[in-house]
């Protein structure tokens, strides 16, 4: 990756010339890192997403979609107040480092006209946006930062100063003065750009030449090498990979939506995730104790022997003796059974006799708690792997699934914009197949045993938690089979395992055991393949809105 200075000109060169003079109508935080702007300008409504996360900071334009939040936080409603109907007088960079500055003109409670200024400054783990009045008092920050944090103090009342700048040359303004090194020298140069320019020069091209492309860019070029990204705003020919080019946001959005999605998620919904791991964990805990006491009560026989030795020996036993040994004619030894010298013969037989049935009436007990318990772990692992592939609103109907289940409790009179009915991913292959995966068991049951046709194909992991996946079509050929083998076993718990089986079979040949959990099924007449998961495949295939 490369967000540097030089990419970051063309960003804000393209914002100016979209937002400028636009006017801010909503702003979400919609995650603890992310501000969302909704923005009208131009006759075009855009989104304007500002992130400050340590490793995915940026400023960009998006035509992604985020879950909001149900009700706004304190900071929310202090940036709705002072922003909310505000225009965009201006959009700069400070000289080629990575930080924004937007000049605003709202008006105040009393309707008097105030200037404000928003600063976005990408700095890594130190990134941060600041809203001050026109004076630089800080009204509020995204992250605040303290005088026992930083001798810079970014808090609400603290006069907003820039951050420390290297003194370094503009590299469109200044000669070329050759070095190892652009990044030394130059403003807005990452590692990654200095060496692609160093690379072009040394095969023949000349300085100017490179920063002419990079003036005229609005495309940003991802390269794959090694199962990681780069990107950079002119194609790094030094990786010597291959490349996809798209329009500069579109290209931020592609590479950026599923790397930071599941930290934006797990923000989201780190509750519901931390309580579906306890209850898992709390159930292994509970395995444990209960097959040690099972393992504890194992000697149950024991007392069916001794009440079975002081039947057939009861003309040795007198009232009042506290022990009698005699031959155990199980194995041919001499035991020595224990007896309450309150009773005779009979009665203690009887009482060894009423130990043995407790014991194993408790055994039958214990034998029960251990397969509901063996079931609560199975289905709360199946949560956790689903967790792990579960889009926002995936996660809210696994929030829905354990209130019916009576796991959590039902909250009254709170508003949760959830989709009305169930959103099952999918996906089209390059023959034009739908294949369906179900992201929550909800979602599995609804595409199994209501959405799919009895002919459709279904594939599932075998022992094991994954999704349901369904492709609807009567007749598969090999590769169609391979990729809906892919998607089950990505779409599982052995994502990162190697040869992982997946079970297939018409869906009529499914069948719904009665008061099971969501998610359950019972196979007949399936074949079994071995598949590698590889997310290759979603090169494969494209993903569809329904």
């Amino acid at each position: 990756m490369a967000n540097d200075g030089i990419m970051l000109s063309r960003v804000v060169e393209n914002l100016q010339s979209q937002l400028t003079r636009g006017k801010i109508n909503k702003i979400y935080q919609i995650s603890q890192y992310e501000l969302l702007f909704h923005i009208r300008a131009q006759g075009t409504n855009s989104k304007l997403l500002m992130s400050i996360h340590p490793v995915y900071a940026r400023l960009q334009l998006t035509s992604l979609s985020y879950p909001t939040p149900p009700s706004p936080n304190a900071l929310t409603m202090l940036f709705r107040k002072h922003l909310e109907g505000a225009f965009i007088e201006s959009i700069e960079q400070v000289g080629l480092d990575r930080i924004i500055h937007f000049s605003l003109i709202s008006t105040n409670e009393f309707k008097d006209t105030v200037k404000l200024h928003l600063y976005i400054e990408i700095m890594g783990k130190h990134s941060n946006v600041i809203l001050t009045y026109d004076d630089l008092k800080i009204i509020d920050c995204l992250k605040r930062v303290s005088p026992a944090m930083s001798a810079r103090i970014l808090q609400p009342g603290a006069t907003y100063q820039l951050p420390p700048l290297l003194d370094k040359r503009n590299p469109f303004e200044s000669e070329f003065q050759p070095t190892d090194n652009l990044t030394k020298i130059y403003q807005g140069f990452s590692p990654e750009l200095s060496r692609e320019v160093l690379y072009r020069l040394d095969h023949g091209q000349d300085f100017q030449a490179v920063l002419n492309e990079i003036r005229q860019s609005n495309t940003l070029y991802i390269h794959k090498l090694d199962q990681k990204e780069y990107f950079h705003i002119i194609p790094l020919t030094h990786l010597q990979c291959e490349y996809q080019a798209y329009p500069l946001f579109e290209g931020l959005d592609e590479h950026y939506h599923l790397i930071d999605q599941k930290d934006r998620i797990k923000q989201q919904t780190s509750d519901l995730a931390r309580f579906i791991q306890n209850e898992y964990q709390r159930n292994i805990n509970k395995l444990n104790k209960l097959e040690k006491t099972l393992f504890d009560s194992q000697n149950s026989d024991e007392y069916r022997i001794k009440g079975d030795l002081l039947f057939a020996n009861l003309h040795c036993i007198q009232k009042g003796q506290k022990e009698v040994t005699v031959e155990n004619y199980y194995d041919g030894t001499m035991m020595t059974i224990e007896l309450d010298e309150r009773y005779d013969g009979k009665t203690n037989a009887n009482k060894y006799y009423a130990k043995y049935q407790k014991a194993k009436n408790a055994r039958v007990h214990l034998e029960e708690q251990i397969a509901l318990t063996k079931e609560e772990i199975h289905y709360f692992d199946t949560l956790i792997t689903l967790m792990d592939n579960a889009s926002y609103y995936d996660a809210l109907e696994m929030k829905k699934e354990l209130e019916n289940l009576g796991y959590l409790k039902k909250k009254k009179n709170k508003q949760v914009h959830r989709p009305k009915k169930l959103h099952i991913e999918t996906y089209l292959t390059k023959d034009n197949i739908s294949i369906y995966v179900g992201k929550n068991n909800l979602q599995n049951d609804y595409l199994t045993f209501k959405m799919a046709s009895k002919n459709d194909m279904w594939f599932h992991v075998k022992d094991m938690p994954g999704s349901h996946v369904v492709v609807h079509s009567e007749d598969l050929d090999e590769y169609t089979i391979r990729l809906a083998s892919q998607m089950a076993a990505y779409f599982s718990k052995g994502k990162h395992s190697s040869s992982v089986p997946v079970n297939y079979t018409k869906i009529r040949t499914l069948k719904k055991p009665q008061g099971t959990k969501p998610g359950k099924v019972i196979l007949s007449h399936y074949s079994t393949i071995y598949i590698d998961p590889d997310e290759s495949f979603l090169q494969e295939v494209n993903k569809v809105d329904c």
